[in-house]
């Protein structure tokens, strides 16, 4: 194991957060675990300091300026410097083009896109300095997928996979890399605080919850490996995987069999 290498992930207080951590600490990094709940991160440090690395719990709002410079700031005064940064915390909504009210597209955009953003900024420039280092940004397939009634949040993530996109041309040479990862549902807690107009979103993304197959720690498992070998695009389920060649390189039937899958579960 090696102990030397450092990690900041947001969001570690549950869910994938937490996942990245234990997989992170059992791997020996010493890991920053960020959240909005200083409470949640300390718990996190806590469960994973049997594994005798160095852990700290950090408070941060990513969706305010000044909390995230002040995480940064507080990471390099403990660290002088970091390895690996996961742009991970985030907020579940739905909502769709016509019914989210503007209160709800700014609330979501200023924290699960412009929350990355903020990540990407702050620490893209140490990283640069450092010479090295690997900025992970976490989106969703349904930044790829189209499905109706999540325009809020597909935007959103599909921006952050965009904003990846851009900041992976910025650094191309610097010695910095850089991923995004798209997931399908899994088992977590994203449904809480959901914000949508109606509860026809959160029907259906508590459906896709209770379905699925993969669990954060799986979903973390494949996100470790995917950065140890410098992907880009983390894709991290056959389903997945399957979905995004077919709309790739099949468009309209992709379409149409989404919109199938679609009313066959309004239907149920």
């Amino acid at each position: 194991m090696d102990s030397s290498r450092r990690v900041l992930i947001t969001g570690a207080g549950s869910g994938l957060g937490r996942a990245l951590a234990f997989r992170y600490a059992e791997a020996g990094w010493r890991v920053a675990c960020a959240d909005i709940q200083l409470d949640r991160a300390e718990k996190t440090v806590e469960l994973i300091t049997g594994f005798g690395i160095g852990a700290m719990a950090l408070q941060v709002d990513i969706g305010d300026d000044e909390s995230f410079e002040a995480l940064r700031d507080m990471v390099l005064a403990a660290w002088d410097g970091v390895d690996l940064v996961i742009n991970n915390a985030g907020v579940g909504g739905g909502g769709s083009v016509l019914n989210a009210s503007m209160d709800d597209w700014q609330w979501m955009l200023n924290i699960n896109l412009l929350g990355v953003v903020r990540g990407c900024r702050l620490f893209g420039p140490v990283l640069i300095e450092q010479g090295g280092g690997h900025i992970v940004n976490i989106a969703s397939f349904a930044a790829l997928a189209g499905g109706p009634g999540m325009a809020t949040y597909a935007t959103a993530k599909a921006g952050v996979v965009t904003v990846s996109e851009g900041l992976r041309a910025d650094l191309d040479g610097s010695g910095v890399q850089v991923s995004v990862v798209c997931p399908s549902f899994f088992q977590t807690n994203l449904l809480q605080g959901f914000r949508a107009p109606d509860n026809t979103s959160l029907k259906m993304a508590t459906a896709l919850m209770r379905s699925a197959k993969e669990s954060a720690a799986d979903i973390a498992e494949v996100i470790y490996k995917g950065v140890e070998r410098k992907e880009f695009l983390i894709l991290p389920s056959a389903v997945v995987r399957r979905s995004w060649r077919l709309k790739r390189w099949f468009p309209e039937l992709y379409f149409r069999k989404l919109m199938q899958v679609v009313r066959a579960r309004g239907a149920g």
